[in-house]
């Protein structure tokens, strides 16, 4: 009875019937297990990233990791937005700061979908609701010159080869234009990436 009404309220006022560990069912296991270690990502990179890159590179990590979460409202995160990945921690540069491209949020029936639209190195997925405050993101990953790559297509290595391509990801709303996508142990290069969304125009 108790969930019959649980699920008439859901309805009623307009909210997503999904349970919150949805993603969980869909994702990889080794990717369950990169959510459940962002923590630990974030504090390693923080630590390997200390006296790398520029102050600018420096000042803007630290405003995004430092800006708390609000409630999520999808209605407002649908439209196109301005995004640029943060790299943090790892052998590559330490910490990089990269240029704006372009990225979509859109609403499907089964939820809501994120995709970036420009630049070399691209993504497309869903995201799955966790929490009041948090999203979970999988994603394929794909270069500018192919096609769409679904998360888990036929091709995705698994587990920490360097060759696995999924994105996943953790996602916060920290205004009605500002959104943080946090991605641990990413297979390549850093320790955690940021993908900062602000409001295009």
């Amino acid at each position: 009875m108790r969930l019959l009404s649980a699920v008439i309220t859901l309805i009623v006022f307009g909210l997503p019937v999904q349970a919150a560990d949805d993603w969980r069912n869909v994702a990889h296991p080794f990717d369950v297990e990169r959510i459940d270690t962002l923590d630990a990502a974030i504090t390693q990179g923080d630590f390997e990233a200390q006296g790398k890159g520029s102050g600018y590179e420096q000042a803007v990590t630290k405003l995004l990791m430092a800006a708390p979460a609000g409630e999520i409202d999808e209605s407002e995160m649908v439209g196109i937005w301005q995004c640029r990945t943060i790299k943090v921690g790892g052998p590559f540069a330490g910490l990089v700061v990269y240029d704006w491209f372009k990225c979509r949020i859109g609403r499907e029936s089964s939820g809501l979908t994120v995709e970036k639209i420009s630049g070399s190195q691209n993504f497309a997925g869903r995201l799955y609701r966790d929490a009041p405050d948090h999203m979970v993101m999988l994603a394929g990953g794909f270069y500018g010159y192919e096609g769409t790559r679904p998360y888990q297509a036929d091709d995705s290595a698994d587990g920490k080869s360097p060759d696995n391509r999924d994105k996943v990801a953790s996602v916060q709303m920290l205004g009605p234009d500002w959104l943080r996508f946090v991605q641990p142990f990413p297979a390549r290069e850093s320790t955690y990436d940021i993908i900062e969304f602000r409001r295009d125009g």
